[in-house]
C-alpha cells in the first residue's frame, strides 16, 4: 500500500464518530471531533472507491468502486476489518444495498441488480432490466419485500422499477442532460436528481398515500411529479444529499449549494480551491465534502443560515461620516460636526463638539484601538482616550493646532504616535505624552503623483518608520534622516497598500491589487521576499496577530479569508469598500463556553448596521487540506534533514506554484503557494549549499520564475523562508516586457502563446544558465546572476523543426552536455562546456520514438559508453547504447546498440527513473513498471521485475524519492500525488 494517496476524493460519508473517506482505491478513517486520521485501508485493487454503505443490521460496511467491491467489519473500537478481497463483477457498479443477513445487492452500469452472498462470495440472482440503457447513476432503496431500482440514464430521465419485475413503476423526465446522481429520503416523501444541465429537480408525490414509504403499494399508488427545477450551479452539477432539514447539491464549479425543501437557496458557499466537489454526505448537524483538490472538508450545517446577529444602530445621526470600533468594542462615529461615541451596552451615547475650519475630517485610530485622533486639513487636532476600566466613555486629552501646512492624511503609528503628510511631501511624526503632544521626527516623501499616505507602520526597537503613499509605493525612514533608506516602487498600483505591519524581523503590507506583499528587515538591509495572491481584489487587513484571517471586499461583497486553508470565510452583502468600514476579531463567551467572533460595522443608505458572526456555526474545518485542483505537470522532492520531513515543490494545470510540507504523521500542508499567468509545465532546483536552493518555474505565456528558499532549523523542526527573484516574459504584451524603456523605443513580440515545456539549470562559476526547451522549436538559454538577481537571454536556437519537450543536463567526460527531446522523437546532443564563448551547435543526433519523447534518462556505463533511455507517446520504452570512440571528439559519438519494448505500458509513458541497474517507467495507464538492465558486451539486454498500480489518474511525471535494498519508492504525480513503494523482487 502507497504511504501517500492524494488524489480526487470520490466518497464520503460519515459512520458513527467516524468520518470515512475513499481517495483512490484506499479507505482513510478519520475521527469526527479531532479529524485526525484513525487509519488506512486498502480495500480495492486499481479501482477508485464511489461507494460507501454502512449496514443497518451489523457492524459491517460495503465499499465498492469500478466493477469491485468489498465488505468490511467493525470491531468494537471501530476499527475496520477487510472480510475478504474485492470481488470482481462483471459490470461496473453504481449502488449497493444491505438486503439481509448476508446479502448485498449491487446495481450495474446496464440496470442489472446482482446478489451475493458476502460469506460463500457466490453470485445468488440476477435481475436484469427490459431498458438496458446505460446508465450515469442508479440508487437502491430498500423495500419490506423487494427491492426498488432508481437508474438514472443517458437520455435524461430516471427509471423507478421493482427488482422483481421489469415493468417500469415511474419514469421521470426533467432534465435535459445525463443524470449525475439520485438522492432519496422516502420518510421525507423527497427525490433529488442532478443533471449535467447544471439543475437540481426536487421530485415529491402529488398526493401522499396512506402506504408506508418502505411498501411497493406505496410506490405504485403515488404519481411522481418536478416540484421544484432549480438552478444555482456554474457547472455541472455532480452530487447531491438530503439532510433532515436541508436538500444540498455539490457541483464542479466548487459551489456547494442549501435548498430547503421548498427549492429555495438559503446559502451558496464556494470551496475546494475551484476544484470539483466529487463527493458529499451529511448528518443532523455536519455536511462533508469531498473534492478534486484532494481534500476534505467537514462544515456546520449551521451555515446554511445567516448565523448571524445584523442590527441598524440609530443614534441620532442623519449623515454619519466616519465608523470605528474601539478597544470596549464600542463606536465613535463622526458627522459633519461632531464625534459621537456610542455604548453597546448601556445603548447610550456621548456627544463631542468639534470646532474645525475645514469641512474634510480625518479619523485614526491607534493600534490598541484606545486612542482616537479627528484632524482637519488646517493641523486642528483633537485626541480623545476610552476609559479601560469603570464607565465606558472617552475623554478628551489634546486640542492643539499644529502649524505644518495643509494636511492630507494622519495615521497612528502604534499607540504614541501620528504620522502627518502635508501637500508639500513633508511627513511630520509628533508624539504625544498625557496632554503634550512633541515633534518626534521629520521626513520628506519622494516626489511622486499624489503626495499622500495611505499606510504607516513602526518599529521603534530601531527607530524605523514604514509609509505607503498612494502611488503605490513604499518608503522605508529611518529617524534623523529626512530621505528614505529604501524605497519599493509601486508595490501595489495606483491606489497603494491598505495596512503595513511590522512583525518579527519582517513587514507585511496589503492592497487593492489582489495581494499581499512580504518583506524581510535583516541589520538595516530590507529586502521584497514574496507575494500571495487572493481571489479577491480589495485586500484590507489582517483580523488576527497570526496573519491567518485577511479582511477585504469582491465588488460589492465585504470577504474574510482563511490563508492557511486557502477559504472563504465569510461573505457579507454591504455594498462595497468605498464607504466607511470596520472590522474586528474576538474571543467572547456564547452559552457555556468561548468561541470566536468577527464583528462588521458600515455605512449604508446613512445607517450604521453591525453583523456579529459565531465562527463555530460557520466555519468550515479541514480533514484533509487540499492542494492543486487540476493536473500536477511537474514535481520535485527534499528531504530535510531535520528530522526527515519532505517538501514537495509542484507546479500545476490550476496556475499555482507550491511548496508543501509531509510530516512523519502523513499530514500535508502547503507552506507556500505561488501564482503563474499561465499552467505551470516545469521546474527545476539547484542547490546553493545544503539548507538553501535556487527554484526555476516555468510554463505558458513564456514565464519563467525564480525564486530562493532557504530551509531554517529550529531545534527538532523547521521553517521555510521563500524570496522571489525573478518573474520574467520571454514574450507578450505585458508592462513587465518594456522595463523602463520609453514606449517608442519598445519592441513587443504580439506572440504570448508560446510556452516553456521544459528547462534545467546548471552552474557556469558565478552565473547560473537556465536552458528552456520551447513549444516554437527554439532552444533558449538565460544567464541569470544570483548577485543583481538580473536575467537576461543569451542565446536562442532553432534547430529543431518541432516542439522541444525535454531539456536536461548531463557530464560526459569533463564537458557538461545537454540533451534535448522533442515530438518527432529526436534526441540532440549539444556542448555548453563554453555556453559563454561558443555557439549552441549539437554535436550528435538520433532517433528513438517515433512520436513525442515525455522522459529520459541517463547513464554512464564505462569511461567511453553511455546509455540513454526514452519514453514517449508511442507506448514504448527505448534503450540506446552510445560510444565516444574519441575523447576529444565529441562528434564521433555513434550508437552501438538499441532496445525497444511496448509490451509493458498501453498507454503514453509519462515518466521513468534509473538507479543501478534499474528503470521504472511510469505510464498514463496507471501502471508503475520495473525493469531490469544490463549490458553484456554491446547487446543491451531488460528484463521485467515487477508491475503496481497508482490510484493517480492523468499521470504526468514520476519523481525517484528512496532506495533501499529491495524497494524503490517513487512519487507519481498527475491528478494528485502517490508515493508508492516498488519492490524488487
Amino acid at each position: 500500500m502507497s504511504s501517500i494517496t492524494r488524489t480526487d476524493v470520490t466518497a464520503v460519508i460519515f459512520y458513527n464518530k467516524l468520518i470515512l473517506a475513499g481517495i483512490g482505491s484506499t479507505l482513510n478513517v478519520f475521527d469526527k471531533q479531532s479529524t485526525k486520521l484513525q487509519q488506512r485501508l486498502q480495500v480495492l485493487h486499481g479501482q477508485k472507491i464511489y461507494g460507501i454503505v454502512p449496514s443497518k443490521f451489523k457492524s459491517e460496511i460495503i465499499v465498492f468502486g469500478g466493477k469491485q467491491f468489498t465488505v468490511l467489519s467493525v470491531d468494537e473500537n471501530e476499527v475496520l476489518i477487510k472480510k475478504f478481497e474485492a470481488v470482481v463483477c462483471d459490470d461496473w457498479l453504481h449502488s449497493a444495498l444491505w438486503v439481509y443477513g448476508d446479502v448485498i445487492a449491487v446495481l450495474t452500469a446496464h440496470n442489472v441488480v446482482q446478489k451475493w452472498n458476502t460469506t460463500t462470495l457466490e453470485l445468488i440472482s440476477q435481475h436484469a432490466s427490459k431498458d438496458n440503457s446505460i446508465l450515469y447513476s442508479g440508487l437502491l432503496v430498500p423495500l419490506k419485500d423487494d427491492i426498488l431500482v432508481m437508474a438514472g440514464t443517458v437520455f435524461s430521465e430516471v427509471i423507478i422499477h421493482r427488482c422483481s419485475d421489469d415493468k417500469q413503476v415511474h419514469n421521470l423526465k426533467e432534465h435535459k442532460g445525463v443524470i449525475f446522481s439520485i438522492s432519496c429520503k422516502p420518510e421525507k416523501n423527497i427525490i433529488v436528481t442532478t443533471s449535467d444541465d447544471r439543475s437540481v429537480c426536487i421530485w415529491g408525490p402529488e398526493t401522499i398515500p396512506p402506504h408506508s414509504h418502505d411498501t411497493i403499494n406505496y410506490w405504485k399508488n403515488i404519481s411522481i411529479v418536478c416540484k421544484h427545477k432549480v438552478y444555482g450551479h456554474l457547472a455541472r452539477v455532480m452530487r447531491s444529499c438530503i439532510s433532515n432539514r436541508l436538500i444540498i447539491s455539490v457541483g464542479e464549479d466548487s459551489a456547494i449549494c442549501y435548498w430547503d425543501y421548498e427549492g429555495k437557496l438559503k446559502k451558496k458557499i464556494v470551496t475546494h480551491q475551484n476544484g470539483c466537489i466529487w463527493s458529499v454526505d451529511a448528518d443532523e448537524h455536519h455536511l462533508v465534502t469531498g473534492g478534486g483538490d484532494c481534500g476534505v472538508i467537514i462544515h456546520p450545517l449551521t451555515a446554511a443560515i445567516d448565523y448571524s446577529q445584523n442590527d441598524i444602530i440609530d443614534i441620532g445621526v442623519a449623515t454619519p461620516k466616519r465608523v470605528e470600533f474601539t478597544a470596549r468594542r464600542n463606536l465613535v462615529v463622526t458627522d459633519e460636526n461632531n464625534l459621537i461615541y456610542y455604548n453597546f451596552s448601556n445603548k447610550n451615547k456621548c456627544v463631542y463638539e468639534l470646532k474645525y475650519e475645514s469641512t474634510y475630517r480625518m479619523l485614526s485610530l491607534s493600534s490598541c484601538r484606545q486612542l482616537v485622533a479627528v484632524a482637519d486639513m488646517t493641523g486642528k487636532l483633537g485626541i480623545f482616550v476610552e476609559n479601560c476600566k469603570d464607565d465606558a466613555v472617552i475623554i478628551k486629552l489634546i486640542d492643539i493646532k499644529l502649524d505644518i501646512g495643509k494636511v492630507l492624511s494622519m495615521h497612528w503609528a502604534g499607540n504614541r504616535h501620528l504620522v502627518f503628510c502635508t501637500d508639500n511631501g513633508h511627513i511630520s511624526v509628533f508624539a504625544s505624552s498625557d496632554t503634550i503632544v512633541e515633534e518626534y521626527a521629520h521626513f520628506i516623501l519622494p516626489p511622486c503623483k499624489e503626495a499622500l499616505l495611505t499606510a504607516v507602520a513602526v518599529d521603534f526597537t530601531k527607530n524605523y518608520f514604514v509609509v505607503g503613499d498612494r502611488c503605490g509605493n513604499i518608503h522605508i525612514f529611518v529617524k534623523g534622516q529626512v530621505n528614505p533608506v529604501k524605497s519599493f516602487s509601486k508595490v501595489h498600483g495606483r491606489y497603494g497598500p491598505r495596512t503595513l505591519l511590522f512583525t518579527d524581523k519582517s513587514i507585511t503590507s496589503t492592497g487593492r491589487d489582489h495581494s499581499v506583499k512580504y518583506f524581510t528587515s535583516f541589520n538595516g538591509s530590507f529586502k521584497f521576499m514574496r507575494s500571495k495572491d487572493f481571489p479577491f481584489a480589495w485586500v484590507e487587513k489582517f483580523l488576527d496577530k497570526d496573519q491567518n484571517l485577511v479582511c477585504g471586499f469582491q465588488e460589492r461583497v465585504f470577504v474574510v479569508y482563511n490563508i492557511k486553508n486557502n477559504s472563504k470565510v465569510l461573505e457579507i452583502p454591504c455594498g462595497g469598500g468605498h464607504r466607511s468600514f470596520d472590522a474586528i476579531r474576538y474571543i467572547d463567551k456564547v452559552n457555556d463556553g468561548f468561541d470566536e467572533i468577527i464583528k462588521l460595522v458600515y455605512l449604508k443608505d446613512s445607517d450604521i448596521n453591525v453583523a456579529t458572526f459565531e465562527l463555530s456555526k460557520i466555519v468550515s474545518k479541514n480533514v484533509i487540506n487540499g492542494s492543486h485542483a487540476k493536473e500536477i505537470n511537474c514535481l520535485k522532492s527534499h528531504k530535510v534533514k531535520v528530522n526527515d520531513d519532505i517538501i514537495y515543490i509542484t507546479g500545476g494545470e490550476d496556475t499555482t506554484l507550491r511548496i508543501s510540507s509531509v510530516d512523519a504523521a502523513m499530514n500535508f500542508q502547503d507552506e507556500f503557494c505561488f501564482r503563474h499567468l499561465s499552467s505551470v509545465r516545469t521546474l527545476s532546483i539547484y542547490f546553493i549549499d545544503q539548507y538553501t536552493f535556487l527554484l526555476v518555474s516555468a510554463g505558458g505565456r513564456a514565464q519563467i520564475c525564480v525564486k530562493k528558499v532557504k530551509i531554517i532549523k529550529e531545534k527538532s523542526e523547521f521553517s521555510i523562508v521563500c524570496e522571489e527573484l525573478i518573474d520574467y516574459l520571454v514574450k507578450g504584451t505585458d508592462k513587465e516586457r518594456k522595463g523602463n524603456q520609453p514606449w517608442k523605443n519598445c519592441y513587443v513580440d504580439f506572440d504570448p502563446e508560446m510556452r516553456i515545456m521544459d528547462l534545467d539549470i546548471h552552474k557556469f562559476n558565478q552565473k547560473f544558465v537556465i536552458f528552456a526547451g520551447c513549444s516554437d522549436a527554439y532552444l533558449r538559454v538565460f544567464s541569470f546572476g544570483a548577485t543583481e538577481n538580473k536575467l537576461e537571454i543569451l542565446k536562442a536556437k532553432k534547430y529543431h523543426s518541432t516542439c522541444i519537450l525535454k531539456t536536461k543536463c548531463i557530464q560526459m567526460y569533463d564537458k557538461n552536455i545537454l540533451v534535448t527531446c522533442t515530438t518527432r522523437g529526436d534526441v540532440t546532443f549539444w556542448d555548453i562546456t563554453n555556453i559563454f564563448d561558443t555557439d549552441l551547435t549539437p554535436f550528435f543526433s538520433t532517433k528513438t520514438n517515433k512520436s513525442g519523447i515525455n522522459s529520459i534518462i541517463f547513464t554512464t556505463i564505462a569511461n567511453n559508453k553511455f546509455l540513454i533511455g526514452t519514453g514517449g507517446d508511442d507506448n514504448a520504452i527505448h534503450l540506446v547504447l552510445l560510444e565516444i570512440p574519441d575523447q576529444n571528439n565529441l562528434g564521433s559519438m555513434k550508437v552501438l546498440n538499441t532496445w525497444n519494448s511496448s509490451n509493458f505500458h498501453s498507454s503514453q509513458i509519462t515518466g521513468l527513473c534509473s538507479v543501478d541497474s534499474y528503470l521504472i517507467s511510469a505510464s498514463i495507464d496507471q501502471r508503475i513498471t520495473l525493469l531490469q538492465w544490463k549490458i553484456i558486451g554491446e547487446e543491451i539486454e531488460c528484463n521485467f521485475v515487477n508491475q503496481v498500480y497508482t490510484d493517480v489518474a492523468d499521470v504526468q511525471g514520476m519523481e525517484l524519492l528512496e532506495v533501499s535494498s529491495d524497494t524503490l519508492t517513487v512519487c507519481v504525480f498527475g491528478k494528485g500525488m502517490e508515493v508508492l513503494a516498488v519492490s524488487k523482487n
